[in-house]
């Protein structure tokens, strides 16, 4: 699950106060496993609402994509819906909702 959440698999390193591994990651792991199932790969192209651009990065608990724009090579978090295929082709074909 650590590996799962980019975190490091120290146990010394992913203890909570309590001196015992984080409880917490088995509660988060589903939204991490959703998260990699639906948003776009890194190294993927995609369209943002700032331009073209590639995925470097995600940032899961915010439910955003950290993408390289090929423009002036910035970095902009987009919603992950805002740059998700199937989400860009319902607006083409019915509009923004």
């Amino acid at each position: 699950m650590a590996k799962d959440q980019d975190l490091p698999v120290n146990p010394l390193r992913i203890a909570g106060a309590c001196g015992r591994l984080m409880c917490c990651l088995k509660y988060e792991h589903p939204l991490y496993q959703k998260f990699r199932e639906e948003a776009p790969k890194l190294g993927e192209s995609v369209q943002t609402p700032d331009g073209p651009g590639t995925v470097v990065g995600h940032n899961v608990p915010g439910d955003q994509v950290v993408v390289k724009l090929a423009e002036d090579g910035r970095r902009c978090a987009c919603p992950k819906a805002s740059v998700c295929g199937s989400r860009q082709a319902y607006e083409a074909k019915y509009g923004d909702a």
